[in-house]
């Protein structure tokens, strides 16, 4: 009986086989590069409009909300 991949043999393999099929799919390296380039600035700008500054720093912006007075 065989031994087990190690998980860390499964895993790059793993990634290699979606290498071959983000190059065949784009049919160059450098096509290929460009369309993960592209996906990862569409992802970095959607987290930036997704998530406030201010409170990852624990901060929140003046009159941002309107201030509730004691009725």
């Amino acid at each position: 009986m065989s031994p087990e991949p190690a998980p860390e043999t499964d895993f790059a393999n793993e990634i290699e086989c979606e290498i071959n099929d983000l190059v065949a799919e784009h049919g160059s390296e450098r096509a290929a590069l460009r369309a993960v380039l592209h996906d990862f600035n569409v992802l970095l700008a959607d987290a930036d409009r997704s998530v406030s500054r201010g409170y990852l720093r624990g901060l929140f912006s003046q009159g941002a909300r309107p201030v509730r007075e004691p009725e």
